[in-house]
């Protein structure tokens, strides 16, 4: 008797997948209607096996490490990353001079992207070739054993992806992949592999995907945004409850204050210094208190803050405040930590930013939103290129492509800080015309159904 429903491979090598993904809807819209085979890093799978395999899921865990540090691999790789002619790919060689040294490798890697990164025919071949070349089948077990219908690489641009996407190509497997992020489009590399179809968040990631990667946008759906959908069906914890637990003053309304992080700039303490002293100097409003939350991944160095009553540092992942070392796959985020970050922005009156993907969920709750876009009081000619919001990070694609829709004001010093922190504490709805905006592009349909358009995509 034949198989009564598909079998379907799914990727998980990222934390952000577990949240986007396993979390997000999508992992249960797929499992109603097919069986499931998760695949994660081997020393993770004892935690998803304990939190996921039921009914029709089941957890592999693998390591591909031998297949990643191959050297054919790490070759098309960096062709890859050679072949996109992007401002963060032009950072992102700067940084690793930077760091490393190698001044030939660097003006190679120039000469090498001005000459061939424009030249459509060039790129596909590497591409072919990457596949005819390097195509190792650490899969072909699981795929024997399973027989699956379909392959959907959650993560297009991570090299584990990749392969679970060749060696279902050699083995006329269906794959379907997704952008796991909204700024990956032009921050990860070239596309080493073309799907056969290919799920993306809105039409600005279709339109990145068929400018850079040399993908027909017949092959390209769009899904809208799990992992924000999300918040349609959560209930916010009751504030008093929620300000005893992250030990607020129930008597003032909460700023929550999103540090960018050390890997990407040294002056978040002096953001902090910069809000405590406007309140001591009675610049902005006294019934306000700071929340401070940190990023789960990448540590903030706030060694040099001193914080008092009106600062509350959160920290909602893995990463530990003050410890400068990068792990963006420690750890996994779960509901905890999303009913957290749920209520931080509900019970919140204002959010300030740096760099963080928190402007979609601020807009999403049409909460005022403050984009920090100098480098603390140092001076500007000091600091950096690669270092400074103004001179380095607002000139990525996908910085440029959100401060187009103007729904948060870029404030250049202390003075204006104040000012547009007084405007919005006074008149929340400024700008909220814009939000909706910047909301409605970027989520694409924000109906709840983000998680069912996933699913159909993978299973017709």
């Amino acid at each position: 008797m034949g198989k009564t429903k598909k079998t379907i491979f799914l990727t998980n090598f990222h934390p952000f997948v577990t949240k986007n993904t396993l979390n997000s809807g999508v992992l249960d819209s797929l499992s109603r209607r097919a069986k499931v085979v998760i695949f994660v890093f081997k020393d993770k799978e004892d935690y998803f096996k304990k939190i996921y395999e039921e009914g029709n899921v089941v957890v592999e865990g693998i390591n591909l490490q031998r297949e990643t540090e191959a050297f054919r691999n790490r070759f098309f790789a960096r062709m890859a990353e050679w072949l996109l002619d992007t401002n963060v790919m032009r950072f992102h060689k700067m940084e690793a001079l930077e760091k490393v040294g190698r001044p030939v490798k660097y003006y190679l890697s120039l000469v090498f992207t001005k000459l061939f990164a424009h030249i459509s025919f060039f790129r596909r071949l590497v591409r072919w070739l990457d596949y005819r070349l390097n195509s190792p089948q650490p899969f072909q077990a699981y795929f024997e054993k399973y027989n699956p219908d379909v392959v959907f690489a959650t993560d297009i641009f991570d090299d584990a992806n990749l392969f679970f996407l060749k060696n279902a190509k050699h083995l006329k497997v269906e794959t379907v992949a997704m952008v796991r992020s909204w700024d990956n489009t032009t921050s990860r590399s070239y596309l080493r592999f073309v799907p056969d179809k290919l799920i993306v968040h809105n039409e600005i990631g279709r339109k990145d995907m068929v400018k850079y990667h040399d993908i027909g946008a017949d092959r390209i759906y769009l899904s809208g945004i799990p992992q924000f959908e999300k918040y349609l069906g959560v209930k916010p914890t009751d504030r008093i409850e929620f300000y005893k637990k992250i030990g607020a003053d129930i008597n003032k309304r909460l700023v929550l204050f999103t540090p960018a992080g050390h890997f990407f700039i040294d002056t978040d303490w002096q953001i902090c210094q910069i809000l405590k002293d406007l309140y001591h100097e009675k610049k902005i409003p006294q019934d306000i208190q700071f929340l401070v939350r940190l990023h789960p991944f990448l540590p903030v160095d706030l060694s040099r803050f001193i914080p008092d009553s009106n600062f509350i540092i959160n920290v909602p992942g893995p990463a530990k405040p003050n410890e400068i070392k990068r792990d963006k796959k420690e750890g996994e985020l779960d509901t905890t930590f999303f009913q957290h970050i749920f209520n931080s922005l509900h019970h919140s009156s204002l959010v300030i930013n740096s760099i963080s993907s928190i402007i979609i969920d601020t807009a999403i709750f049409d909460k005022p939103l403050i984009t920090i876009n100098f480098d603390g009081w140092e001076d500007p000619e000091k600091v950096p290129f690669l270092r400074s919001l103004p001179k380095r990070w607002r000139f990525e694609e996908n910085q440029i492509s959100w401060m187009s829709f103007g729904m948060t004001p870029l404030v250049k010093n202390k003075e204006e800080l104040a000012k547009w922190i007084n405007k919005y504490l006074s008149d929340p709805s400024l700008d909220s015309d814009k939000r909706k905006v910047f909301k409605d592009t970027y989520c694409w349909k924000f109906d709840g159904r983000a998680s069912e358009r996933i699913a159909n995509i993978c299973l017709k």
